[in-house]
């Protein structure tokens, strides 16, 4: 079978075009036969971002961008599509994409930042082919970050060299000696003040360095004392359910009714208290009046005087009789003796 030049052109035409194919493939980073996972991410701006450039992990490539398009339903925003070359990476839900410049000369470059914190693995989630990531940042680019420092310092440069020239002019209309003199001396004192002003830009660097390192060291407790309370939360639900339970049984006991009659019976006393005060009552009138006192003194000595007249004449009060005479005055008994004999026991306490 003879084969005609053009058949051959036409083979040579389409192996050219395939290999121009795959080796723009290969040059873009992307496989020929493997079917990689596409995903997609929206931003405010693709701040250059093109098709072909990397999608990093920790520096570490791991797929590349195909497409960055104007969305369209707002075209005020980029939807970004691109692919994730390894299968067995995982990414979770809560991971985010960021736009960042991949060197100092502001390559555009899509870094993924895979989300670590604490989830039980059943609840965890992950983005499946054609998903669209739900966090999407921006990173500043160097190009904001001098404007934001350099542009005040131009501002304040150019506010000054007009001061400059204002003075300028003003020493130039009165030029004499004594002003050049006090001009150089002027501008020696003003070289003083920025020397002065540079080491306190030194001081106030170092300050700051130092206080950065202790507002990590901060930012370190308290990340370490967020997760000992994330390690506590189940502690700490059942002291709280303990405190609803106490509180509970608080509120269904009758502790309203057992204050009410405590408040009662101190108002009662209260009460009783002020009429003692006041000398009504048995109580209030001992203690507000002498007379009882006044008795007992009287009594005390009534009997004193008893007890004296009984010591220097007996025998008024008892009299014996040996021969039967007929007895006289006081006749005693053993009982009227033991009575008498406790009364002035009593009198002697007393």
């Amino acid at each position: 079978m003879r084969v005609s030049k053009e058949f051959k052109v036409g083979l040579l035409v389409v192996l050219g075009l395939l290999l121009l194919f795959i080796g723009v493939n290969f040059l873009k980073g992307g496989g020929i036969f493997s079917k990689n996972r596409e995903f997609y991410a929206v931003f405010d701006n693709s701040s250059g971002l093109q098709p072909s450039n990397e999608v990093q992990m920790n520096g570490v490539k791991v797929g590349q961008v195909l497409s960055v398009d104007l969305k369209s339903d707002d075209a005020s925003k980029v939807v970004v599509k691109f692919s994730i070359e390894n299968d067995e990476l995982q990414i979770p839900d809560s991971s985010d994409i960021e736009l960042i410049s991949s060197d100092i000369l502001g390559t555009k470059a899509l870094a993924l930042h895979l989300f670590s914190g604490k989830i039980p693995a059943a609840d965890l989630r992950y983005y499946e082919d054609q998903d669209t990531f739900r966090f999407a940042n921006t990173e500043q680019s160097l190009q904001s970050r001098i404007d934001e420092e350099i542009l005040p310092l131009k501002k304040k440069t150019e506010e000054l060299i007009g001061s400059v020239e204002d003075i300028i002019v003003s020493v130039n209309a009165f030029w004499d000696t004594s002003a050049a003199y006090t001009i150089d001396e002027s501008l020696y004192e003003v070289r003083d003040a920025i020397d002065k002003f540079g080491e306190l830009a030194n001081n106030l660097s170092v300050l700051i360095s130092n206080e950065t390192e202790q507002v990590d060291k901060i930012l370190k407790d308290v990340h370490e004392i967020t997760d000992n309370l994330s390690n506590k939360s189940d502690k700490i639900s059942n002291v709280i359910d303990n405190i609803s339970a106490i509180s509970d049984t608080l509120a269904d006991s009758d502790i309203k009714s057992v204050i009410v009659e405590t408040k009662t019976t101190l108002t009662e006393l209260n009460g009783v208290l002020a009429d003692v005060n006041s000398g009504q009552g048995t109580i209030g009138k001992l203690l507000h009046t002498d007379s009882l006192h006044n008795e007992l003194i009287q009594t005390n000595q009534s009997l004193q005087n008893l007890l004296d007249d009984f010591e220097a004449n007996p025998n008024k009060f008892v009299h014996f009789s040996v021969f039967g005479r007929k007895v006289k005055g006081y006749q005693t008994t053993n009982e009227r003796e033991d009575i008498l004999d406790g009364v002035l026991d009593s009198l002697q306490g007393i």
